[in-house]
This record gives C-alpha cells, sequence and structure tokens, in this order.
C-alpha cells in the first residue's frame, strides 16, 4: 500500500539514488495500491517531523505496519509503535514474519 504523497515523497528523493532505484521504483509502484492520504487523526500525536505527519498518519489508517530505513524521522515508532501500528525496517519486518513462519 502507498499514498499520493508518499509517492511524491519517493519520488522527490529518487534523484538522489542511484539510477538502478529509478527503475526499481518504477516496477514496484505499478504493484502499489494508493489509499487516501490522512493529514489528521483523532488522538493525541508528538510527532516531531511536520513533513512526516501523513506518512505516519496515512499508516495507521490504512496499514498493521510502517515499513521505513528513515530512522532519523521515525525512530520514535521503531520498535515501540504508535496506536497499534508497527514501525520496522524491510528486514526487520522480514525477520519478524520468517520468525513466526509467514514467510520463509
Amino acid at each position: 500500500m502507498t499514498s499520493p504523497y508518499v509517492v511524491s515523497e519517493v519520488t522527490r528523493n529518487l534523484p538522489r539514488l542511484p539510477a538502478q532505484a529509478t527503475r526499481d521504483w518504477t516496477q514496484l509502484r505499478a504493484a502499489l495500491v494508493a489509499l487516501r492520504d490522512v493529514w489528521t487523526i483523532d488522538r493525541p500525536a508528538v510527532f516531531g517531523p511536520a513533513k512526516d505527519r501523513p506518512i505516519l498518519f496515512t499508516a495507521a489508517a490504512w496499514a498493521e505496519v510502517l515499513l521505513t530505513l528513515d530512522r532519523g524521522d521515525f525512530g520514535s515508532v521503531m520498535g515501540t509503535g504508535f496506536y497499534g501500528l508497527d514501525g520496522l525496517t524491510p528486514g526487520g519486518f522480514l525477520e519478524r514474519e520468517r520468525a513466526a513462519g509467514r514467510f520463509k
């Protein structure tokens, strides 16, 4: 799953990555389901990076896990969660799923 805000963030950051990332993103993007962005929530939220709140709030509304490599901005939810939403790196997610026998 993804959202328009996330797609715009990825698109904005692609030039900073190797050319292969753009090719990979093109393939991955075609397989993602886009859901609407969530800009506010009805619960108290102390989360510093204002630019990343839509990512966190959208993930909390639609998903069980937020997958991110951005420990700088999302480190506070990694390992502790956010209203039932787990924050994990993609590698951490795969390790958890393999350990639970859900992924080989």
